[in-house]
């Protein structure tokens, strides 16, 4: 008797586990086919042409005559061991994403939280930090050409605060550098201000208020409060700057006396990606280039693990 009651009540529960197996079935199906133009499309303008440009790497290929690709093994990588230009160019690179990231990261938590302190007129300094990123990068690198030019007004106030030669910074091989990271981190501090303006508002009050009850001042609320608690957010900050900033080109590229001269003035911002659009578009060189594109992604994807040994989220 209790047997059949067992067989009569488990009827039921197998019914619902198949039913719910089904409807897991069409979900899945349904969840593939809403994913698929996506997916085909990032393979498409993503995937395929990082595996396309790794494929290259091992090739000696003619942009005229692209359909001719030789194979040439590590030929390519072994050049770029023994080329003076693409250590240079390393050198400029690491060189720059060493200031730029500390320096953008800092700035931007600095002013997000004094933003947030603000109470009248957020929104409008919210927008105006965050307006630069959305402009033409050629429009913002060309008015500062115009600002630190000799007798301007930037390069005369940094004359008179820092006592740096009143020069046009552009033209000069030992302010060239110097330029290029002010105008870089310009643009991209707003968007890393609105990102810390999101973590900021996130953090609990009563935290702040348990630290002012403690005697805590507004520094020092700062640095035990606020910066733990945004520290994910500093984390995608942090990782975000340095992909963006080993890859910086446009600035470069409109300095170089708008790409007339790659890297000027005397190589001084010649970086890594100027170095290889050179070798594959200006030299004809793309096996060589797609070399140092493969360099880069390495780059990146090393930097990005690292980071994330060096400053974990939690």
């Amino acid at each position: 008797m209790r047997h059949l009651r067992h067989l009569a009540l488990g009827a039921p529960r197998a019914e619902g586990r198949r039913s719910l197996a089904v409807q897991a079935k069409r979900d899945w199906g349904a969840a593939y086919v809403l994913l698929a133009p996506a997916a085909g499309l990032l393979g498409l303008w993503f995937i395929y042409p990082i595996v396309d440009t790794v494929v290259l790497s091992f090739q000696r290929v003619n942009l005229f005559q692209f359909s001719q690709r030789t194979y040439v093994g590590f030929s390519n990588f072994h050049q770029l061991l023994d080329d003076p230009a693409f250590h240079h160019s390393l050198f400029i690179t690491l060189v720059f994403v060493v200031v730029v990231v500390p320096a953008q990261t800092a700035a931007a938590l600095a002013l997000a939280a004094v933003l947030q302190g603000v109470q009248v007129g957020r929104t409008f300094f919210r927008t105006t930090f965050f307006l630069p990123y959305m402009t033409s990068t050629v429009a913002v690198t060309t008015v500062f050409m115009k600002l630190f030019v000799i007798g301007g007004p930037l390069a005369a106030v940094a004359s008179a605060v820092f006592g740096v030669a009143n020069a046009t910074w552009y033209a000069q091989p030992n302010l060239a550098l110097a330029f290029l990271v002010i105008v870089y981190v310009y643009m991209y501090i707003g968007l890393y201000v609105v990102v810390f303006l999101g973590g900021i508002e996130n953090v609990p009050v009563e935290l702040h208020e348990a630290a002012k009850v403690d005697g805590a001042g507004v520094v020092q609320r700062f640095r035990f409060v606020t910066v733990p608690s945004v520290r994910p957010y500093i984390f995608f900050v942090v990782v975000a700057g340095f992909i963006q900033a080993v890859q910086v080109f446009d600035q470069a590229y409109v300095i170089a006396s708008n790409g007339a001269i790659l890297g000027s003035p005397a190589g001084a911002t010649a970086t890594l990606v100027i170095f290889l659009y050179q070798q594959a578009f200006r030299l004809n060189n793309l096996g060589y280039g797609s070399a140092a594109a493969v360099v880069l992604l390495l780059i990146v994807f090393a930097g990005t693990v690292l980071t994330r040994r060096l400053l974990p989220e939690r």
